[in-house]
């Protein structure tokens, strides 16, 4: 798994990159990367575009993701999400903050 964290001065969103497979040998690096972000930013977008594969582990990462901006009362978006992660969420009934259907990947 490749994550690559892009950001602007001051408060401005921080933009997570993550591309491969998000699982549970991956899923720790991203943890850090996403709590690091929600922790410092106010916003910071997660884009899952590159995603190919998601296990529990890293849906279990976004939501810890998730739960922590909210605490901090930071937001948390989420682009691009594939297909088969968008089935995923559906089945297990996961909902990401601020998931926009017009950012899903085709």
């Amino acid at each position: 798994m490749d994550i690559a964290v892009s950001s602007g001065p001051g408060l401005c969103p921080t933009v997570i990159t993550v591309s491969g497979e998000l699982d549970i040998g991956t899923a720790a690096d991203l943890r850090q990367a996403l709590a690091a972000a929600v922790t410092v930013y106010e916003e910071t977008v997660i884009d899952l575009a590159g995603v190919s594969f998601c296990d529990c582990a890293g849906i279990g990462t976004l939501v810890a993701a998730r739960n922590l901006a909210r605490r901090r009362g930071h937001r948390l978006r989420v682009h691009g999400i594939p297909a088969h992660l968008q089935r995923l969420l559906h089945l297990t009934h996961t909902r990401l903050a601020d998931t926009d259907p017009s950012h899903r990947a085709a």
